[in-house]
């Protein structure tokens, strides 16, 4: 009789963790289950093609102007590669990037070549109920990846007979940024020799003086309003310009950046 009676309560012990180890079971599911509905619920709604936020807002707007005016050597494209590699890394997940060309034959367009948005790349993930290699996936194949192309075909040969810089700059205040002034960051990385040239002025013809820029009509025409935007630019060398391309080329630009609205915080000479 005692044995049953200690066969019967060992039964029930067993019984009895068993369940508890069913329970917890549960419970870790459930866990798993409401805080992936949670992460679903947090989870911003993405535009499938720019991968932009539908619903919520953009912490930052960047605008990437390349000049086509003329070509860039194997230096200039190889120091150009490894900033890019840095700029991609210390993006903010929802930063908008819209891509500019100075080109003549785009002078007269407002609408920029590429525009796309950095998603997360997974380093933030939470493996326990998150998928941090997709993520990382997503971001190598929708946006590091046509991000690069088109950079890459910016770089390659081109030849202008203008390069309408100021044109560009109207174009990015009107077209990269919201209508509505936001507290967004906003930067503009310009990727140039800088040397304006159309009919109207021409750093060539040595047209260096700002104070006589402001008074013509054609700055009228090209004044808009770069809503504070940081500028950074890369200055790319050019063979023969070395007596224009110095100090006095460097104070033309921040002396109208800041006409317009923006606010020179870089000037890099690129190598080669």
């Amino acid at each position: 009789m005692t044995r049953f009676r200690h066969r019967k309560k060992a039964s029930r012990n067993k019984n009895l963790i068993g369940i508890f180890i069913i329970f917890c079971v549960l419970v870790v599911i459930g866990v798993l289950a409401y805080l992936h509905y949670t992460q679903k619920q947090k989870q911003v709604p993405l535009d499938p093609v720019t991968l932009c936020p539908i619903s919520s807002s953009i912490p930052k707007y960047v605008a990437l102007v390349f000049d086509k005016s003329d070509t860039y050597n194997a230096v200039q494209q190889r120091f150009l590669q490894r900033f890019f590699t840095e700029f991609k890394s210390q993006l903010i997940a929802g930063t908008q990037i819209s891509i500019y060309v100075i080109d003549e034959l785009k002078k007269d367009t407002l609408s920029p070549d590429l525009v796309i948005c950095a998603p997360r790349t997974g380093d933030d993930a939470n493996a326990f109920y998150e998928n941090p290699r997709q993520i990382r996936q997503r971001w190598q194949q929708q946006f590091e990846q046509p991000l690069d192309k088109v950079i890459d075909g910016f770089m390659q040969a081109g030849k202008s007979d203008f390069s309408p810089i100021m044109e560009t700059l109207q174009a990015v205040a009107l077209s990269a940024f919201p209508a509505l002034k936001t507290v967004a960051d906003k930067q503009i990385i310009l990727i140039s020799d800088m040397l304006h040239h159309t009919p109207e002025w021409s750093h060539y013809r040595g047209q260096m003086a700002f104070s006589l820029l402001q008074g013509t009509a054609y700055y009228q025409r090209l004044n808009t309003d770069l809503q504070n935007a940081e500028v950074k630019i890369l200055y790319i060398r050019r063979e023969g310009m070395e007596k224009v391309q110095n100090k006095r080329h460097a104070f033309f630009w921040a002396d109208y950046i800041g006409s317009i609205g923006g606010r020179v915080s870089l000037i890099e000479k690129v190598d080669g």
